[in-house]
Formats: C-alpha cells, sequence, structure tokens
C-alpha cells in the first residue's frame, strides 16, 4: 500500500492507495476517467490542519490512525511526499520513520518523475506543481492549464508534450480575505465561500454580502482572464493547435470547485498533487525499509 502526502501552509492532504498502480509512459491511458472524477483507487484520504509546534510523534499518531481505515499500518510498503514547507518535511519524514519504517521518497530537484521543466529557474518551481502537471497530464491530456486553489493560486502551464513550461501566482480568495479584514477595521472576517454560491449578486445588500460578492466575481474574472490568456500563449508558442484545444484542470478546495463551475471552466480534482505522487510511485522502485 502507498502512503502519498501532500503538505501545505495551511493543510496536509494524506491518501492511502493500492500499489498495482498502471505502469508506462506518460503518453498512455488516462489513470482516471476524462471528467477528472477521482479514479477510484484511494482506500482512504484525509486532511488535516498545520497546527504550530505539532510533533512528529503527533503527525505519526495520526498516521497510523488513518492507515489503519485503509486496512492497517503494516500494509504500508512505500511514502512519496509533495512538501513547500520545509519545517513540515522533516517533522512529516521522522513521523513516516516511526509510524512505518520508512523513509519517505520526497519530490525535488534530482528526483526523476518523467515532468520536463523548461523554466529559467527549473529548482524555484514547487513540488506541487510539478505533481499536479504529472496527474493532468494523466487525467486529462496535455496541453493543459492547472489552477491550483491554496493560500494562493496558481496556473501552470502544460505544453503538448507534457512539459511543465511556467505558471502564474496570485493570492488565494481566503489570502485576500484575510488581508482586507486585517487592513480595513470595520471589514470583519469573511465566513468564506460556499459552493452552491454560484452567482453572488453583484450589487450586495450586507457588508458580508458584499465581501462575497466582490471576492467571487473578482476572483471569477481573474481566473478566467489568466486562463485565457494561457491558453492563447500556449497556441502562440506551438505548444497548442488552438486555445480551445487547451484542457483545463482545477484542484485544491471547495472555494475553487464553485469557482470554476460558476464559470463553466474545466474539470476539477481536489487532490491532483496525490493523484501526482500515486502515479511517480507507480512508475519508482520499491522503497526499503529501514534499518531498525
Amino acid at each position: 500500500m502507498l502512503l502519498a502526502v501532500d503538505a501545505r501552509n495551511r493543510a496536509i492532504s494524506i491518501g492511502f492507495a493500492e500499489r498495482d498502480l498502471p505502469k508506462g509512459p506518460a503518453s498512455g491511458p488516462p489513470l482516471g476517467p476524462p471528467s477528472g472524477r477521482p479514479s477510484g483507487r484511494w482506500l482512504a484520504r484525509r486532511t488535516i490542519g498545520v497546527l504550530p509546534g505539532r510533533s512528529s510523534d503527533e503527525y505519526a499518531l495520526l498516521l497510523q490512525s488513518f492507515a489503519r481505515e485503509a486496512g492497517g499500518a503494516r500494509r504500508v510498503e512505500a511514502c512519496w511526499m509533495s512538501s513547500v514547507v520545509p519545517a513540515l518535511t522533516v517533522e512529516l519524514g521522522r513521523a513516516v520513520a516511526t509510524a512505518f519504517s520508512l523513509a519517505p521518497s520526497v519530490v525535488g530537484p534530482g528526483v526523476r518523475t518523467g515532468v520536463k521543466i523548461r523554466t529559467d529557474v527549473p529548482s524555484e518551481v514547487g513540488s506541487d506543481l510539478v505533481c499536479a502537471a504529472a496527474a493532468a497530464r494523466e487525467l486529462v491530456g496535455a496541453p493543459c492549464v492547472v489552477v491550483e486553489f491554496d493560500a494562493a493560486i496558481a496556473f501552470a502551464a502544460i505544453g503538448r508534450e507534457g512539459d511543465f513550461l511556467g505558471a502564474a501566482i496570485a493570492p488565494g480568495m481566503g489570502t485576500a480575505a484575510e488581508a482586507l479584514s486585517s487592513g480595513a477595521a470595520l471589514i470583519p472576517a469573511f465566513a468564506g465561500v460556499w459552493p452552491d454560491e454560484l452567482s453572488p449578486p453583484a450589487i450586495g445588500r450586507t457588508t458580508a454580502q458584499s465581501l462575497r460578492s466582490g471576492l467571487f466575481l473578482g476572483y471569477a474574472g481573474l481566473v478566467e482572464r489568466i486562463v485565457r490568456a494561457q491558453r492563447e500563449a500556449l497556441t502562440v508558442l506551438g505548444e497548442a493547435d488552438s486555445p480551445e484545444s487547451v484542457r483545463v484542470v482545477g484542484s485544491g478546495d471547495e472555494a475553487g470547485r464553485a469557482l470554476l463551475a460558476s464559470i463553466g471552466l474545466g474539470t476539477f480534482v481536489p487532490d491532483l498533487v496525490l493523484e501526482g505522487l500515486a502515479i511517480f510511485a507507480s512508475r519508482a522502485a520499491p522503497s526499503r525499509p529501514l534499518a531498525c
């Protein structure tokens, strides 16, 4: 059984999957359905918040608890991890060693992923974007644009051969709402955007409604504009036959799902990074247990 870990600034996504996953080149058949829905190979998936001061022993206990839901900690044979928080990488690595006697394979410079990074400074590209790029290539095909909704919204442009060409990054909706609340004395903390609120009024009648309208409609315009610009740029670069041929796949929080649905843009896979980690694991040699 595979343990996949996606560590971000605010949350950690954890997935347990069967190890007998399809192997083959990226040009092979998709591992999931074209609708972008999860492929069904996950035995258990959970998300936990990042709390300051949480120790590796606490993470180990949580991992063991989730592993029992998936069939037992003894079944975990390999761990692949993506982390954009160096301190978490260390703590989670210790937790995996404690819980399963394994050393995790951490996606980063020097790790073979099959994703060619064609940027000026490849080492700057976050492991989450590399994982998402690999998964998007398998699930929806290339060329494509990946929209990752988190503390930041990252737009990754993937060429026709599945290469990572570059990205655009903007503050996430939650990040923008927090900045607005902390910077404007009369603006209350924002409660969030619920998935069923696909068409908030353009003219809010209360402060809360006005915030929701401004954030949701404003970010819908931002996402639509950047996606359109990247589709056009991929076409100009010869990486796509036309802007319309560039597929779009979103991932991340529920606000992102609601936003993409509101503008009818692309498909949505909540745990795209976990999907990418599962793909890398399926093509790698088995992990070796740590010496006791």
